[in-house]
């Protein structure tokens, strides 16, 4: 691997300063291999932290100058913001929050307090507006737990006096076109704050336009950058809610329990989910044994529609975090009681149980398997269980480079999630000598096998 990188400003600023200029120009770019340094024909590769670090520490700081150079940078870096957003960082925590603030807490529990007789008029107000505009960039850009940094921006620049936080809460951080995050007739009122990833929409006159209205809104907005967690807010008259049992009765519910029954809105409403449908990602005022990834609502509505969704149910199955989301269970059980199983649905609800970590039993799936043909089917699916797995663990393997450890995890894999999908619908194990006394004679066998 080639390590002749530039990795410290001492001794570089020379080729730094042309690294600068070409990001303004737009001529340097990332390089594939790891750590993905910027290359600059005639010069040394260069990594991001002493490049942002040389730019930063040049005075006099021009705000426009500054955002400008970030904006072009995060287009450059291979990562995007989240591959430069640590030597930002750093510099704003070295430059605001160091001179500034305590942190009167641990590590566990961060708590900065502006010192005592801190002289406001020694603050730069461009400092303050750029840090606002990085806390901006961690919700629109970085995962859905970046917004704890900048919600902690936020505070230091309001704790030292700026209004700036004030005006992004009332307009957003403007960089969005306002027929974008502005909509208003007599029908519908839709607003987006991408500074702060709000959209509230309010439906003041039923019926299938005003909510084309809203998802046509919705729709547009998610094709900006704006925030991919965000909050919605949702008013009307009258409220639908879901039909699955135990959903939160929130807004959002509400908007696509209310859109779904206009079927011309179907269309809009897949496009919203597959727009919306990003991992890690979540809709940010539901509880936290509730959160759902967005595109939540919007599927399990289509969901339960008819099998011309399928498709897009068993596409968020694989999509969203088993391992931190859980609700779907709530969606798993309704699709059941909807459609039962048989040869067209095993497979979407093979991929709900495996959607989360220990799926919850429900009494309704066993009784759903005390036939000879569906027994069969959750047979089959027991001898081709690949096509369940996570798709990292799918990827084809030359029997030439076969590993015997590789072909051994995937199979321990497979007997793992395999008892998880028998305690989703069975129960536990320790009903397992039960079930099998009580079967018939026919049904017998066939339950022995699965177990």
């Amino acid at each position: 691997m080639n390590r002749n990188y530039i990795a410290t400003i001492e001794g570089n600023e020379t080729v730094l300063a042309k690294y600068v200029e070409a990001v303004f120009a737009g001529t340097c770019r990332a390089t594939k291999a790891y750590p993905n340094p910027y290359r600059l024909p005639g010069y040394r590769d260069c990594l991001d932290s002493p490049l942002i670090a040389y730019y930063l520490q040049q005075q006099p700081f021009v705000l426009a100058e500054a955002t400008e150079f970030v904006e072009k940078l995060r287009k450059i870096d291979s990562k995007g913001f989240n591959g430069i957003h640590y030597p930002i960082d750093k510099w704003l925590e070295a430059t605001v929050r160091d001179p500034f603030f305590t942190n009167t807490g641990d590590k566990w529990n961060v708590q900065y307090v502006l010192n005592p007789g801190v002289d406001l008029t020694n603050i730069n107000p461009d400092y303050l507006k750029f840090m606002c505009y990085v806390a901006v960039c961690h919700l629109k850009f970085g995962p859905s737990y970046a917004s704890v940094t900048a919600n902690r921006y936020f505070d230091m620049v309001t704790a030292l006096g700026s209004d700036e936080v004030a005006k992004l809460k009332k307009f957003g951080s403007g960089t969005l076109p306002l027929e974008v995050t502005d909509y208003k007739d007599a029908s519908v009122s839709c607003v987006a704050n991408d500074a702060f990833a709000t959209i509230k929409i309010a439906v003041k006159q039923e019926g299938p336009e005003s909510y084309r209205l809203a998802l046509g809104f919705l729709n547009k907005l998610l094709q900006t950058d704006f925030p991919r967690s965000y909050t919605i807010e949702f008013s009307a008259h009258k409220k639908h809610w879901l039909p699955i049992k135990g959903l939160p009765k929130k807004g959002v519910n509400a908007l696509f329990g209310n859109a779904v029954r206009y079927e011309i809105l179907y269309p809009l409403l897949v496009e919203y989910a597959n727009l919306a449908m990003k991992p890690h990602e979540w809709y940010n005022n539901l509880s936290a044994e509730d959160c759902a990834m967005p595109s939540t609502f919007a599927v399990f509505a289509l969901g339960l529609v008819s099998d011309t969704y399928f498709s897009l149910i068993t596409k968020y199955m694989r999509t969203v975090d088993e391992e931190h989301q859980s609700i779907q269970e709530k969606f798993t059980l309704a699709f059941v009681a909807r459609f039962g199983i048989n040869k067209t649905t095993l497979p979407v609800f093979m991929h709900c149980l495996l959607s989360t970590q220990s799926h919850k039993h429900y009494k309704l799936f066993a009784e759903q398997f005390g036939t000879r043909e569906n027994l069969a089917l959750l047979l089959a699916c027991k001898h081709n269980f690949v096509p369940y797995l996570p798709e990292e663990s799918q990827e084809p393997i030359d029997p030439e480079f076969l590993d015997d450890d590789v072909d051994t995890e995937q199979q321990s894999l497979i007997a793992y999630l395999w008892e998880d999908v028998l305690n989703a619908i069975f129960g536990s194990p320790t009903l397992t000598p039960k079930l099998l006394k009580a079967a018939s004679e026919e049904l017998r066998p066939l339950y022995t096998e699965l177990f």
